[in-house]
């Protein structure tokens, strides 16, 4: 069984993003502006078992610039 959510991200200038997450990971590709986007998107990849590429950081690293 897998877990989608539709996640809002409102950044500090008041610009909102919404995205599909699948399992707590983001789903390349499927963030917008316009919900009804995301939600045409994620309506499809659960009625027409459409595949979606799953992005996963493996690895960061940090460099202090200064």
């Amino acid at each position: 069984m897998a877990i989608y959510n539709i996640v809002k991200e409102t950044s500090f200038t008041g610009a909102t993003l919404y995205s599909i997450e699948k399992d707590g990971k983001y789903i390349m590709n499927s963030a917008s502006a316009d919900l009804t986007k995301v939600e045409d998107y994620l309506h499809r990849i659960i009625t027409n078992n459409e595949q979606e590429i799953v992005k996963e950081t493996i690895k960061i690293i940090e460099i202090n610039e200064d």
